[in-house]
């Protein structure tokens, strides 16, 4: 009983560090930007709910910590809400108080009566955090562990899978699929894994000699490492072993390069899998929700928590784990923000969009209406992931 209470604490504190750790600066990079053009910020949660923490700066901020730890926000003056739509009510009392004040100059310190470029960069300022953390903490990851090239050499080859159709052997060198390099497996596996049933013109090497050969993957069901089973593209083949891997230490700058490539890669398979969707090549069923992303997390420490090693082993592999969970889900945090809905950061560019060009923001009236679409079309995401999220959980058991 008391391992089952001590499994489950892990789980929750592991999803809850790495949650609000990455909240935490997707939120600061809102409140930086803003406090740089003089905004007024009347609040900085973490979680939402009654406040467990609350502290008021010398600037006026309210920092606070909620009761539920599932995202967050920053609540500049003038805001509705959590969402940073305007308050129109409010926003005219402000300027009313101000300017009966005598202190007409304060009302710049509004965010919704700031101008649209610095109202873009504030908005976008969230995003971009989580993308130059994701980078940081790759970049950590390489220069404290270094990193492993493992050569996408066919070790092994499944009897009527795509490789074998299409001729490939064991001992060849997968260089390119459509001219994309994927030499080595971590390049070769998430590229074919979002293209199944398309057709790739591969360049294999062999006995020294470059071949062309056509290859369609196949979707299968396959087991990650934590158990859980999705549909992805596979040739079926084995790659890499350990005659194939080349380990490298990493300096300071070679390691914010890695973090770099790490990014733009996984910006680049999130593009063409979301794509794919548009498509419908795809059942964006590799996406999660909540529940996934704490699983995936959660299970992934108390797998190596239970591990039969020093406790200077388990601590380096957490830490190391962690650092690469929080660096992809951050990535997937930044990329979900810019979606073009209405009470995320890219429904609000959405709207300043609009205002650029037609020189006059959206009517109150229609903002408020487009954000109560958008929680719509968001509260309807997060029951579609959450299904597929427990599907997941249950392929574990089965």
């Amino acid at each position: 009983m008391l391992s089952l209470i001590l499994t489950a604490l892990i789980f929750v504190i592991s999803f809850v560090l790495v949650i609000s750790f990455l909240v935490f600066f997707h939120e600061l990079g809102h409140y930086s930007v803003g406090r740089f053009f003089g905004v007024a910020v009347e609040r900085f949660s973490i979680g939402f709910g009654k406040p467990i923490f609350r502290r008021k700066a010398k600037s006026g901020t309210d920092w606070v910590i909620g009761r539920y730890p599932l995202g967050g926000y920053v609540k500049f003056l003038g805001d509705a809400g959590a969402a940073s739509n305007p308050d129109a009510q409010r926003l005219a009392e402000i300027k009313s108080e101000l300017s009966d004040q005598g202190q007409s100059e304060k009302i710049s310190d509004v965010f919704h009566f700031k101008p649209v470029w610095q109202r873009t960069l504030i908005v976008l300022a969230g995003p971009i955090a989580n993308f130059i953390l994701a980078i940081i903490l790759f970049a950590i990851l390489a220069l404290s562990f270094g990193t492993a090239e493992n050569e996408s050499v066919v070790t092994e080859l499944t009897p009527g899978g795509a490789a074998e159709k299409a001729g490939m052997e064991i001992g060849d060198h997968i260089l390119t699929l459509n001219g994309k390099d994927v030499s080595l497996t971590n390049d070769l596996i998430p590229y074919v894994a979002i293209r199944s049933g398309a057709e790739l013109d591969a360049i294999i090497l062999r006995d020294g000699q470059e071949i062309n050969l056509t290859l369609t993957p196949e979707r299968k069901a396959r087991r990650d490492d934590i158990g859980g089973v999705n549909n992805i593209g596979t040739i079926g083949v084995n790659v890499g072993g350990r005659e194939f891997v080349r380990y490298i230490d990493h300096g300071p700058i070679s390691a914010l390069n890695f973090g770099y490539d790490q990014f733009t890669g996984m910006i680049a398979t999130t593009g063409s899998y979301v794509g794919r969707i548009f498509q419908g090549k795809e059942d964006g069923k590799a996406f999660g929700g909540p529940v996934k992303i704490a699983t995936i997390t959660g299970k992934s420490v108390v797998d190596i928590v239970n591990d039969e090693l020093t406790l200077g082993q388990k601590l380096r592999n957490v830490f190391a784990t962690l650092l690469s969970l929080s660096a992809a889900i951050s990535i997937g945090l930044g990329v979900a923000n810019l979606m073009p809905i209405p009470a995320l950061d890219g429904g609000h560019l959405l709207y300043y969009g609009y205002e650029a060009i037609a020189g006059r923001p959206l009517s109150e009236n229609k903002q408020e209406i487009g954000f109560r679409i958008g929680f719509a079309i968001l509260v309807t995401l997060l029951i579609y992931f959450t299904i597929n999220d427990f599907g997941y959980v249950r392929s574990m058991t089965s």
